[in-house]
């Protein structure tokens, strides 16, 4: 009995060591644009260790002997490795609740940028014209590293997949890291300190399993060097936050399949929100997707501070568009737009084709638009490798 006890208590640790380590793989190497070309390096590397301290976007990564492109700059990556594999991520379009305004609610930026240092003097402050979810998803493709929001108030990032089946069930049991997450700041040593990771349905429910990280566990791939600003005070701008500023903090990046959530041919479609469960203590720089596994729909929040530009082009059946006040400013009183389309009587009509009689359309051009009947979209046309693709989903820029 206690050998077979021993025994069975052998291969159950050795099965959840495995589910441990298959559900995360720690990066062997990041390389960023950094002064051109930066490879992540530990405090032990014997040589001379490379400290970012400018903006830092993620062009590539090497994972179990594999390295990955980014879609940031894959040509620099090619010359230094060819046997790279091209992909694309991005950051997931996040938007953020402020629930609290403690001291340490911070926006953390480079010390430098474009190799000017940024003292008190230089840059005493940030405005808020940009949304606090804008730093976890700045920089090409959303992948910039040396931006972040540090100590994030605790709450669910949820972000849509799925709406149309838009997770690709073949890249679901390949070797390709399908979602990048980082963590860039002194994570917390206890449970509670802890994100969790999951999908779930349009219920709420988790399909397949979620993911627990206390990043305290993950061995850091650098550092970074980082000025500080304070995104707890209650009026802008942002002011710096001295006491931090000019100080490094660790790097840390994590990759995961879509089957380390036990996502499955069967249950994909069941998935329709990937969420990030903050613990209060996060410090993200961005939370990326493999574009070529899944799809994503933006919901950003409105920016309610700074300047807002005017609508200049608008079409009206209301006869009310005019510079004057008694005409209402219109378009220009409708902000943030390109184009305004206004009636309470009409509606507005592009021309109706099915799918089949759009190659009669023999000279598309970029931004062409036109109702598909076939597939019940508006489609633009994008260019000749893309062709005509359907309208019908909310994104960030």
């Amino acid at each position: 009995m206690k050998r077979s006890l021993t025994a069975e208590v052998f291969l159950l640790l050795a099965f959840l060591s495995h589910n441990v380590l298959s559900a995360q793989r720690r990066p062997d190497a990041i390389f960023g644009d950094h002064n051109g070309y930066w490879t992540s390096q530990t405090k032990t590397t014997p040589t001379p260790v490379v400290i970012p301290n400018d903006n830092n976007n993620i062009i590539g990564f090497t994972v179990g002997g594999t390295t990955y492109t980014t879609g940031v700059n894959d040509q620099a990556v090619r010359q230094r490795i060819p046997s790279a594999i091209l992909e694309n991520y991005r950051s997931f379009p996040v938007s953020f609740s402020v629930l609290n305004r403690e001291s340490n609610f911070l926006i953390g930026m480079p010390r430098f940028v474009n190799k000017v240092e940024q003292t008190q003097t230089v840059s005493p402050s940030l405005p808020c014209d940009s949304s606090l979810g804008y730093y976890l998803r700045d920089g090409l493709n959303g992948l910039n590293i040396a931006t972040a929001v540090f100590n994030i108030p605790a709450q669910d990032l949820n972000f849509l997949v799925n709406v149309l089946a838009d997770i690709n069930p073949t890249c679901i049991d390949d070797n390709i890291p399908d979602i990048v997450v980082t963590q860039v700041g002194e994570p917390a040593n206890t449970t509670a300190g802890s994100d969790i990771f999951r999908f779930t349905d349009s219920n709420g429910t988790t399909v397949g399993n979620p993911i627990t990280i206390n990043f305290s566990t993950v061995d850091p791939s650098g550092e970074a060097l980082w000025n500080f600003y304070s995104a707890g005070v209650a009026s802008c701008p942002y002011p710096m936050y001295t006491s931090f500023s000019n100080t490094k903090r660790d790097i840390r990046m994590l990759t995961f399949k879509l089957s380390d959530f036990g996502i499955t041919l069967d249950n994909y479609r069941s998935a329709t929100k990937f969420v990030q469960k903050l613990s209060g203590q996060s410090d993200v720089a961005f939370s990326a997707y493999s574009t070529r596994s899944m799809s994503m729909y933006c919901l950003e929040n409105a920016v309610s501070s700074g300047n807002a530009l005017d609508t200049k082009i608008g079409i009206t059946s209301q006869g009310r568009a005019g510079e004057d006040n008694s005409n209402n400013n219109w378009p220009m009183v409708r902000k943030g737009g390109y184009l305004a389309l206004e009636s309470n009587t009409k509606p507005f009509v592009p021309t109706r084709i099915s799918t089949a009689e759009l190659v009669n359309i023999t000279n598309p051009v970029g931004g062409m638009m036109v109702y598909d009947t076939t597939a019940n979209c508006l489609k633009i046309y994008v260019n000749s490798s893309i062709g005509w693709r359907c309208y019908n989903k909310k994104t960030c820029p």
